[in-house]
């Protein structure tokens, strides 16, 4: 890390023969980010806890995105994001990003490498038109207790915005790799150097191509992360893969992604939280409107004493209609039936919702 620290630092100050001479520009800020406004009505299994018919939810951030251009011709940018909502830490990511020729340094609390090279390829992930598969059926059908699965399908060992260093390859010939290294699973804590008490001392690599042929663009992804236990615990390391293919052809694309992680908790605890994902989605823009539809498969081993998995289904069919500049509105049917793998149906849960919303991104 020592001989990393260095190496950027030599960058920063690079000239001449390195790079071409450009003329620096004065630091700038600029606001960016989103507000979407949902109203959705659900119905789910009575057994759940009682909830309203009729809801209102918002999904809203505020992003503070510095820039800067040196003499060099690298170009550095920092980003904070504030969450417009209760529900977590009002700072979501902040980083600061080198680039150039070289390709990308980035230093700070953000996703890894495997994360971010993969996302953008994974089944609905990459078709979602209005609201997101993955995030969203959960916010309107409730898990049930006892339900070790999550909608949530795309890889995260638990690093989820820690701090960490990445670095990103140049993009050469549609392909672009990346590596990161992750010091803890910690996020935030800058009053003393991380310990090893917690999952630490992760990595993770990816990878994503993208090529036209013909008519026809096609785009591969994977990723693979992996961390050491916290000290004292009886975990073994901590790991995950995913991949991802998508299929761009006219006003259509069709998308396939699978993930998997393992070994999240202790080997002798009672639950599993570790989980399998199959992802499919497909999207269709005519002009201004735009139609999506995607289905997951998820499961996970939960209790291990316990014969079976406890499983998820869920779909949603989305319509988007593009009202101006970074204006949307959206409209959305989603499905999920949680099936667990306990005898009766207290781990159990199926609903269904229907959900429109007015997105002003800037």
């Amino acid at each position: 890390m020592t001989t990393t620290a260095l190496v950027v630092a030599g960058v920063l100050v690079t000239s001449g023969a390195a790079f071409a001479q450009k003329k620096a520009s004065r630091p700038t800020i600029t606001l960016g980010g989103w507000f979407e406004a949902i109203v959705g009505a659900v119905d789910q299994d009575e057994t759940i806890a009682d909830h309203v018919a009729v809801d209102v939810q918002q999904d809203a951030e505020i992003h503070f995105k510095g820039s800067a251009k040196l003499d060099n011709g690298i170009r550095i940018r920092t980003r904070v994001e504030l969450e417009g909502q209760d529900g977590g830490t009002a700072i979501d990511e902040a980083y600061i990003n080198v680039a150039g020729g070289f390709g990308q340094i980035r230093i700070g609390s953000e996703d890894n490498a495997a994360h971010l090279l993969t996302t953008g390829y994974l089944g609905s992930w990459a078709t979602n038109v209005g609201q997101n598969l993955a995030f969203d059926t959960g916010d309107w059908i409730d898990r049930p207790d006892g339900h070790t699965a999550g909608t949530v399908n795309r890889i995260d060992l638990g690093d989820g915005d820690s701090e960490k260093i990445t670095y990103f390859t140049p993009r050469i010939e549609g392909l672009q790799l990346g590596v990161t290294y992750m010091p803890a699973f910690n996020a935030g804590v800058n009053n003393q150097a991380e310990r090893r008490t917690a999952v630490h001392e992760g990595y993770a690599v990816g990878f994503n191509y993208n090529r036209k042929i013909d008519k026809i663009r096609v785009g591969i992804a994977a990723g693979y992360a992996s961390a050491n236990p916290g000290s004292g615990t009886d975990q073994s390391d901590p790991g995950g893969v995913s991949t991802g293919i998508r299929i761009d052809y006219g006003g259509f694309r069709v998308g396939f992604g699978y993930s998997s992680e393992w070994n999240l908790v202790a080997e002798t605890a009672l639950t599993a939280t570790g989980q399998e994902a199959f992802d499919y989605g497909i999207r269709y823009k005519t002009g201004k409107n735009h139609f999506s539809a995607g289905y997951a498969h998820i499961r996970s081993a939960a209790v291990r004493a316990t014969a079976g998995d406890d499983e998820i289904d869920h779909g949603m069919f989305s319509y988007r209609r593009d009202l101006g500049p970074g204006v949307q509105y959206r409209l959305n049917f989603m499905w999920a039936d949680y099936e667990g793998e306990d005898t009766g149906s207290a781990d159990d849960n199926d609903g269904m919702a229907i959900t429109t919303s007015i997105r002003v991104a800037f």
